[in-house]
Formats: C-alpha cells, sequence, structure tokens
C-alpha cells in the first residue's frame, strides 16, 4: 500500500480526477499527518424538497499540531448560483433547472457540514480547481 498516512477502514474513495490528486497531495505533504476519505455521514435537508438526504463529505484531514479539516472538492461553476439562460429553447431552460438544483443542493450540504464540523472542533473547506493550479 503507498497510502502510509491513509486511516480509513475501508477502500480509499475517490470520485474525480481532482480528489485523487487530492489523495496525493495528502500522502506527499508532511504537515498532513493523516487522512480519510468519506469519513462521515452528514445529515442535510434540501430546501428543494424539505426532506432529510445524507451526504459524505470527500476528505477528513488531520494536520501538525492536531487541527482537523473536513474537505470538500467541487469545481468552482457549482459554488455559483447560475444565471438564467437568455433564450429559452426547452434544453436550455432544462440545463439552467439542473444547474440551479444543483447549486441549492451543494448550499444545503454546505450549511450542514459547517454544523457539523463546529459541533466537532473541526473545520469545514472547499476545495476547487484553484487549489490544484497551486499544488
Amino acid at each position: 500500500n503507498e497510502c502510509k498516512k491513509y486511516a480509513g477502514r475501508g477502500p480509499i474513495i475517490y470520485r474525480s480526477s481532482w480528489e485523487y490528486k487530492f489523495c496525493k497531495y495528502c500522502e506527499s505533504t508532511s504537515s498532513v499527518l493523516k487522512w480519510v476519505s468519506e469519513p462521515f455521514e452528514i445529515r442535510y435537508i434540501n430546501s428543494l424538497d424539505g426532506r432529510e438526504h445524507k451526504y459524505w463529505a470527500d476528505f477528513l484531514i488531520e494536520l501538525e499540531g492536531g487541527k482537523k479539516y473536513l474537505i470538500e472538492i467541487k469545481p468552482k461553476s457549482m459554488l455559483q448560483k447560475p444565471n438564467p439562460p437568455k433564450r429559452k429553447t426547452a434544453k436550455q431552460i432544462k440545463s439552467y433547472k439542473y444547474a440551479y438544483e444543483q447549486y441549492v443542493t451543494n448550499m444545503c450540504k454546505i450549511e450542514s457540514a459547517e454544523k457539523f464540523c463546529a459541533q466537532r472542533d473541526m473545520e469545514f473547506k472547499i476545495i476547487t480547481e484553484d487549489f490544484f493550479k497551486t499544488v
């Protein structure tokens, strides 16, 4: 096993090339003492349907000094409210509706993750494509 700092019980889970790069970053960065993929189930209420849902944040890392961060990796585009389409074709309306629903769902997840972390002496961080330009 090339991952010496991985502290998860099960296999390493990554669902994108960015998440894979983050795994490599955790292993190669001396200030990261240990890390886990998809460490916690977090319950959240999605304001679109008013129902409780579950999601698993991407990573938990522990740094030197004991500081813990719950990490979510997302493209910046999924963190910005989409603009309504200029042309109202069926395809553009469908695409806008999907993007808007993804945005609202992400905001609900983020709010719940921040509360989850605040109750557990952790910090919640979102990593976008910008992070990978610097590492």
